[in-house]
């Protein structure tokens, strides 16, 4: 494998020195520009805890702490590479045990059932092979009445998208529409689709009952 293919690869799964520029790149403005068009279509109250599945380099967490003063974010990540570099870009909030960075995968959470009011999915289902488990397992920690939201910046229409996909391989990318009926096979409510597009920014949000 030639480095662009080992580099594009740690998008998947981040790892080692290559793994750790990818992750510090997903804390770039370009990145953050879909997470804040995504974050405001739902309410966070200040005293909410809140999930971040695939968290990356952690520049997301970082920004749902500031969304919720009084409350608490947990960012789980499967790769050693990103949890590190997320712990170091959220360590002042790490101190003041407002934020935890935890070794995990979206099919087997490390979290308490019913424990969360958002739980959040930006740029990482392409990679979930077990969408379905995957879902069923954001669902069982969510309270009642939490949602989840799923943002990603190609559409699955966008031929720049595909040309992505291809490079990076193993990886699917969703409609809004393919998205929402995920969502409400696995028993979410409520779901509802956003679209850029001039972006081709997506973003699918459902609640749990």
């Amino acid at each position: 494998m030639n480095l662009l293919k080992k580099y594009y690869a740690n998008y998947r799964h981040p790892k080692g020195f290559l793994g750790r520029i990818v992750a510090k790149a997903m804390n770039g403005e370009r990145h953050g520009a879909l997470a804040k068009w995504a974050l405001n279509y739902v309410e966070i109250k200040e005293d909410a805890h809140l999930l971040d599945i695939g968290c990356g380099g952690g520049a997301n967490v970082g920004r749902m702490i500031e969304m919720c003063p009084k409350g608490m974010v947990t960012g789980v990540d499967f790769a050693p590479a990103a949890i590190g570099v997320a712990r170091s870009h959220n360590s002042e909030a790490i101190l003041k045990d407002r934020c935890r960075i935890v070794g995990g995968n979206a099919k087997m959470l490390p979290v308490i059932k019913e424990s969360i009011d958002l739980a959040t999915a930006f740029e990482t289902v392409y990679y979930w092979p077990a969408f379905k488990e995957c879902l069923i397992e954001a669902f069982r920690v969510l309270k009642p009445g939490g949602h989840f939201l799923i943002a990603n910046e190609t559409d699955g229409i966008d031929p720049e998208g595909q040309k992505w996909a291809k490079q990076i391989g193993h990886m699917y990318i969703y409609t809004a529409e393919e998205l929402q009926q995920h969502l409400t096979e696995a028993g979410f409510i409520n779901v509802t689709a956003h679209h850029d597009p001039t972006t081709h920014y997506i973003c699918v949000i459902g609640q749990k009952p």
